[in-house]
């Protein structure tokens, strides 16, 4: 969670944007690309619909500003929350779910990295996959929105429409259940 200053700073911007829109160019700027990563991820790479969500969800956003009520944390929860809801609509639309190649979302941050790195790094997304893909939709939801977005379970709760404790418990046991489907030491030294 930001600090005390940050979150001051934040609402005071939040503030100027409810009374001008053109304002809300700051806070585009400042979660544009968090929120395209995070898309990215959820539409598995199709990056013409991430584009298309991205816009929507700061469009969703910008209209809906002056209803914001500030509640003391980022508002990147919020936006990932419209995020989510748009994406979730997507897939409704649509009617499939894809998963989402790690590699490929890597590549939006444009890390360079030897071969020897690229491989490990396949690798273990490759294995994240197979384990992401044994647990139901919302437990992998929660997983990215914790670890790969690293939100706080205050602004997971809020986006998933959960209480905090809630999603605390459901950290713990998503957790506990994708460690049971970690390959045994003997099969990692198969893999070497």
């Amino acid at each position: 969670m930001p600090d005390y200053p940050e979150l001051e700073q934040e609402k005071r911007l939040i503030e100027s944007a409810k009374k001008d829109p053109d304002k809300f160019i700051a806070l585009y700027d400042k979660y544009v690309d968090q929120i395209y990563r995070y898309v990215y991820r959820r539409t598995s790479g199709d990056k013409n619909m991430t584009h298309d969500l991205v816009s929507q969800t700061f469009l969703d956003a910008l209209s809906h500003i002056k209803k914001f009520q500030w509640r003391g944390y980022p508002f990147s929860s919020w936006l990932y929350k419209i995020a989510h809801n748009n994406v979730i609509k997507w897939y409704r639309e649509v009617g499939k779910i894809k998963s989402v190649p790690l590699e490929e979302a890597r590549q939006v941050s444009n890390n360079e990295q030897t071969q020897k790195q690229q491989l490990e790094s396949k690798m273990a997304g490759e294995q994240i996959r197979k384990i992401l893909s044994k647990l139901d939709r919302e437990e992998r939801e929660i997983l990215r929105l914790k670890f790969f977005e690293e939100l706080s379970n205050v602004e997971i709760a809020d986006i998933m429409g959960l209480s905090v404790s809630n999603v605390g418990v459901k950290v713990f046991r998503t957790l506990k259940k994708a460690k049971g489907f970690l390959p045994s030491k003997k099969e990692l030294k198969k893999l070497d």
